[in-house]
């Protein structure tokens, strides 16, 4: 996965949101896709504590999430003006169908947590991935698209350079952020500050 991959090479801590909701179903339980969306709120909402804590104290971190425009927009540019931070976005994107296969796949696998009830929004995923297409934030900053729908080609390392570019031009005091679109998602925000 890139945003591991990028935590890595940086040196960043990753937020999560899936893995904060495991978190919550291994302590809370879990049972239908209502209560899947209601934990995934309560994550967003801790994802967004967490990354705020670590900014405020000057740190760099890469956050992971498939963000809607229409409801991570505002929180991201309010979190970033806050903490004194632009943005670097990585938008990782594939064509639907691709999306779509991975998503069925990685559902039948059974790798991931039970408590996704992933059977239950195959529906709403299709409609959702032509609905909202790349999911460009509007929160400013940089931005760069990354195809997704050859992984064989998909070359990391030359993320990474684009990736340090960006940051290492940037004003004393800025946050990076990058974040990637729907059905492969991961998000790097780094303070340039400390580097």
């Amino acid at each position: 996965m890139l945003v591991t991959w990028l935590g890595k090479q940086l040196r960043f801590p990753f937020i999560s949101k899936d893995g904060i909701k495991e978190i919550l179903f291994d302590e809370l339980g879990w049972s239908d896709r209502e209560w899947s969306q209601k934990l995934g709120q309560a994550s967003i909402n801790l994802l967004y504590y967490f990354a705020h804590t670590l900014l405020m104290a000057g740190g760099s971190i890469i956050l992971e999430n498939t963000f809607r425009p229409d409801l991570a927009s505002s929180k991201l540019s309010t979190l970033a003006r806050q903490t004194n931070a632009s943005a670097l976005q990585i938008i990782c994107n594939a064509n639907n169908d691709v999306l779509y296969q991975r998503f069925k796949q990685r559902t039948e696998s059974g790798l991931r947590h039970p408590g996704h009830v992933d059977v239950q929004s195959m529906p709403e995923l299709r409609a959702s991935l032509e609905r909202y297409g790349p999911l460009r934030l509007g929160i400013g900053g940089e931005v760069i698209e990354v195809d997704t729908t050859d992984i064989s080609i998909l070359s990391y390392e030359s993320i990474l350079v684009q990736v340090k570019a960006i940051m290492y031009s940037a004003q004393p005091g800025n946050l990076h952020c990058t974040s990637e679109g729907m059905g492969n998602s991961s998000d790097l925000l780094r303070n340039g500050e400390n580097h």
